[in-house]
């Protein structure tokens, strides 16, 4: 008997043990954020990156990119768990479902990236396989995560911008207007402000001359040096003559006045005003939360077998 309750706890403890391996759940959307590294591989510099530029894209258009690391997948396929992810998280605006999301799970070597229902027919399978391999593979396969992360959010966040067709910074409605090419004088502006410039050089020579002989210059003939202007101070005699009037006293100090004992002291600091000041740099912005956005699994993964697709994506080129 004791021998078949054994044999029951060591079954369950088995089963229960593969249940756990076998599954793995969903983790929750991260607060203020939109990069959760369960995986531990990304740098926080990484995750202020993608958080910028989600930011700059909720902002403009309401698309928004996620980035997700973990270790395994369970059971799931690397695809399958990058779906449920995105519809729990709800990455993307709710109306227009145009959510990105991108997925690296470390231990299987695989990523993948899903596109929520309102970007299928801009961000296909084949282009969403061309960014993966162009910007995120080589970072990847070399173990530097954060550098193939980084470039695969600056080119998606391209993509978008071109999508929606807005600029950083502006809001959804239309791209900002080019700068106009400024245009080049005419031959006639030209001679224009040639002469201009004539008159003004011959009305300052005007009025150098009128100001000499409305006001001559007195000069002194000296007996070394001929003339010099102004005329030099009259010698004082050797013996006698003028001589210079010695200075006044200082006054004494007036009691509880300026410079007196007890008195404040004239041209003194009279203190600060007890304002405050900020340090000029603000904190980086922080993810606001995504959108509500859902997505049909469509987008590629990490290219196999000599870069051939199936499963309308893309898996690991070996």
């Amino acid at each position: 008997m004791k021998h078949w309750k054994r044999t029951l706890l060591g079954a369950a403890l088995a089963a229960a043990l593969l249940s756990v391996t076998a599954f793995a759940a969903v983790p929750a959307a991260p607060e203020n954020s939109c990069v959760l590294d369960e995986a531990g591989v990304l740098s926080e510099r990484t995750e202020q990156a993608v958080n910028d530029l989600t930011i700059a894209l909720d902002e403009a258009c309401g698309a928004q990119i996620a980035v997700l690391t973990v270790d395994f997948t369970g059971t799931d396929t690397t695809a399958d768990y990058a779906s449920q992810v995105f519809n729990q998280w709800g990455v993307g605006d709710k109306d227009k479902n145009n959510g990105v999301l991108l997925l690296l799970v470390i231990d299987a070597q695989d990523y993948y990236c899903t596109v929520g229902t309102g970007l299928e027919k801009d961000l296909t399978p084949q282009k969403i396989d061309d960014l993966l391999w162009n910007e995120l593979e080589e970072g990847f396969a070399a173990g530097d995560y954060d550098a193939g992360v980084v470039a695969f959010a600056n080119a998606m966040y391209e993509e978008l911008c071109d999508i929606y067709d807005v600029q950083p910074g502006q809001s959804a409605g239309g791209a900002a207007p080019a700068p106009a090419a400024p245009e080049e004088p005419s031959f006639f502006a030209r001679l224009g402000s040639f002469f201009t410039l004539l008159i003004v050089l011959a009305v300052l020579v005007v009025l150098v001359i009128l100001s000499s002989i409305l006001h001559p210059v007195r000069y002194v003939r000296t007996r070394w040096f001929g003339y010099s202007y102004p005329p030099p101070p009259p010698r004082r005699p050797f013996f006698g003559g003028w001589s210079r009037r010695p200075p006044p006293p200082p006054r004494p100090p007036r009691p509880g006045g300026p410079g007196g004992p007890g008195g404040p002291r004239p041209g003194g600091f009279g203190g600060f005003g007890g304002g405050s000041s900020r340090p000029s740099s603000s904190r980086p912005k922080s993810f606001g939360g995504f959108g509500g956005g859902s997505s049909r699994g469509a987008g590629a993964g990490r290219r196999s077998g000599g870069g051939s697709r199936s499963g309308g994506g893309a898996g690991r080129r070996r």
